[in-house]
């Protein structure tokens, strides 16, 4: 068989121009599927209502429909998109892992799961529900208290796919060890992270502190803006912007409105990638402030375009920081002297020197020759890597 005849389903739950680690992934996937020869369906929720200007098709199930007819549409579209399919690609657990099997097993194909986080501890904590980090929730047992059916449902898929792919080894070791996920399944592609040019934008006129993301319990925003608070009562000068969307949109913004500093306090919702890209290059620093964060893409935007950081220090990061950009999500002391620090012009061009000099290659190209390695080998006859 040609692989100008092999179809590849690409399931995910976001796609382009939506932001967002899965989105710009099977954009880029796609492409260079296409490029070589491969005839990829892109298969996403999503509304966005402009031109498909892509080489290969996507098809967007509505989110306006109710959950449960969404989610029954977006399954019966990759039954059917699956029959001609050599290969099924999910880019989530849920709304797309779960879809993506049923087909695989139904109608005998290979299928492949790129795991992006944890359904179990984010869900959990993101509702309030406990206030642990991802390795100690797995260390203490939780998994097994607060969703075990679930974990057994998860546990029962994953080693049933024929390929699953991690972006990060310290996601990928828990997995393994708690899933028991043969390690001949697994593969590591990192996400990506090189040098670009900084934007031509207007650099905001005081020290402005960037998150992108969603607005969930476990990414310790409330902290955040109390801190940052602080830090403006006593530095003077500072902004904050939360960029996102979420269940906690309402709580921050009434945090916010409380504060001295709720004047340069801007919550906003979520922006398409290239207009994110500005807010970045305008911005003084990019804040990862999660409980844990695996391998977060825009702390390595941020860094790619030369932005100093501030991430929690239980993350999978793919690029080493140093000392003086991590910090403890759980203690606003800290947090508050780092910030404090970056808000300083000789500590802060000491910081874009450290950035400088990072070492930043996992290119695009990169990326996607290590899953199109994949795809060849899976569609080749070769279930395992």
């Amino acid at each position: 068989m040609s692989k100008k005849s092999i179809k590849i389903i690409l399931a995910t739950g976001i796609f382009y121009p939506d932001v967002g680690g899965p989105a710009i992934h099977v954009r880029k996937i796609a492409e260079a599927l296409t490029q070589n020869g491969f005839r990829p369906v892109v298969i996403a929720y999503g509304d966005y209502d402009g031109q498909e200007n892509f080489p290969f098709r996507v098809i967007r199930i509505s989110n306006k429909l109710n959950p449960i007819l969404r989610r029954a549409k977006y399954t019966l579209t990759v039954l059917r998109e699956s029959l001609a399919a050599k290969a099924l690609y999910a880019f989530n657990l849920a709304t797309a892992g779960l879809p993506v099997f049923i087909a695989g097993k139904l109608f005998s194909k290979k299928i492949l799961i790129r795991v992006p986080g944890d359904p179990i501890w984010e869900r959990i904590v993101e509702n309030g529900r406990r206030s642990v980090s991802f390795v100690n929730y797995y260390k203490q047992g939780l998994h097994t208290v607060d969703r075990p059916w679930l974990f057994r449902v998860i546990k029962f898929v994953l080693s049933r796919f024929d390929h699953v792919v991690f972006y990060s080894p310290f996601l990928s070791e828990i997995y393994k060890k708690y899933y028991a996920i043969p390690a001949n399944k697994v593969s590591i592609i990192l996400n990506p992270v090189s040098r670009r040019e900084m934007l031509p934008v207007e650099i905001a006129s005081e020290p402005t502190v960037l998150f992108a993301g969603r607005f969930v319990a476990y990414k310790n925003l409330e902290l955040v803006i109390r801190v940052f608070d602080r830090v403006r009562r006593k530095i003077g000068s500072g902004k904050l912007i939360l960029m996102g969307d979420g269940p906690d949109r309402e709580k921050l913004e009434r945090l916010a409105s409380g504060m001295s500093s709720a004047s340069n306090i801007r919550i906003t919702s979520k922006v398409y990638q290239e207009k994110l890209f500005e807010h970045v290059c305008s911005s003084t620093l990019g804040i990862g402030p999660a409980l844990t964060e695996f391998n977060p893409n825009f702390i390595l935007e941020c860094l790619s375009f030369g932005k100093p950081v501030l991430l929690s220090r239980e993350n999978g990061l793919s690029v080493k920081l140093p000392e003086e950009f991590l910090f403890d999500p759980s203690d606003e002391n800290e947090l508050e002297a780092k910030l404090v620090k970056f808000f300083d012009e000789d500590f802060y061009k000491s910081a874009q020197g450290k950035v400088s000099r990072m070492d930043m290659n996992q290119t695009w190209d990169k990326v996607t020759g290590g899953h199109l390695e994949l795809l060849h080998k899976i569609t080749s006859g070769y279930a395992h890597v």
